[in-house]
């Protein structure tokens, strides 16, 4: 079984279409690939129900033991944003009583314990992300939280537990934490703590509180001097960041009066408009390859887009 849950998340991973597939393509070449090789059944609808229904709406597969809901599936497309649909899913999963739920776009697999308390996120024990994590500890993820006879004992719940609350937990954010601070200071951004919050779950499939974040951040050359083996041979230790963290306090619910960018002072309106701001100075000077902005991604969704349906707030900019 492990060899070919392997073999599938490599095939996935190396699939250069994926990212345009929709998501009917990923239910049926993706989700119910990887279920049948977790000993389920995708074509008897007693095991594995597509489509069920809760109150008025519908969950894409409902994983059943002897006609009780085990595992709730929910699939969108691969280039969706994932965080708009937890509530949802994790709303159908507690009326229901369901245990463990499951979001995803192929891709990126999001785990829940939707009884557990605490918000959407805190409640997301886990993070299985093909193209970041190795291929061989996500095949042991997925036979320990998905397969039909670790569900059908229970023993799947009980490894969900554990990841949630234990100590192998804590040792593999350890690791990753330096792992993630150094690949985002070779590439700097400004949202560093949300950055360094979300590779370290791509890294370790674990989210990190921001207390951790600032704990590791409070301590960088500690880790680099103790732990060289985390630096490439070719890399120096970072050092602590120019401005400390706690600064970042200072522009919370406060307003914006000016702001100097390349020897000339700009009055925003708010924020907002500093942003624009930027990127329209960014785009004059940059214009061939200001087009790498729309790799720019938060957790929740990205900040340049050429299509304003994907932006919470669109502000146009200058025309690529």
């Amino acid at each position: 079984m492990k060899e070919g849950i392997i073999s599938a998340i490599k095939e996935i991973r190396n699939n250069s279409s994926r990212l345009i597939l929709d998501e009917a393509s990923i239910k049926s070449g993706v989700v119910q690939r990887l279920l049948s090789l977790l000993g389920w059944n995708p074509f008897d609808v007693n095991e594995v129900k597509p489509e069920y229904t809760v109150e008025s709406k519908r969950v894409d597969f409902s994983l059943r033991i002897n006609g009780t809901n085990k595992v709730f599936i929910e699939v969108k497309r691969p280039s969706e944003n994932l965080e708009p649909h937890q509530e949802q899913l994790l709303g159908y999963s507690f009326r229901e009583g369901v245990k463990l739920a499951i979001l995803t776009n192929g891709i990126t697999w999001w785990f829940y314990l939707p009884l557990n308390e605490g918000s959407w996120e805190q409640r997301r024990f886990f993070t299985a992300d093909f193209t970041e994590q190795e291929s061989e500890s996500l095949g042991e993820r997925f036979i320990d939280l998905l397969s039909k006879k670790n569900v059908a004992s229970g023993d799947a719940i009980k490894n969900a537990e554990h990841l949630y609350k234990s100590r192998q937990r804590k040792e593999i954010l350890k690791d990753a934490l330096p792992k993630a601070w150094h690949k985002i200071i070779n590439d700097p951004d400004d949202l560093l703590v949300e950055l360094l919050i979300e590779t370290t779950e791509k890294l370790s499939g674990f989210r990190p509180e921001i207390g951790d974040i600032e704990k590791f951040l409070r301590n960088v050359p500690d880790y680099t001097a103790t732990r060289p083996e985390i630096l490439p041979p070719s890399a120096t230790p970072p050092t602590r960041p120019r401005i400390p963290i706690s600064s970042a306090d200072d522009y919370i619910n406060k307003q914006v009066r000016s702001f100097t960018l390349l020897g000339k002072t700009y009055h925003p309106r708010n924020w907002k408009d500093l942003l624009v701001t930027v990127s329209e100075e960014m785009y004059r000077r940059h214009a061939a390859d200001f087009d790498r902005c729309l790799a720019l991604r938060g957790s929740r969704m990205a900040y340049f887009s050429l299509s304003a349906n994907e932006l919470s707030q669109p502000a146009q900019t200058l025309q690529f």
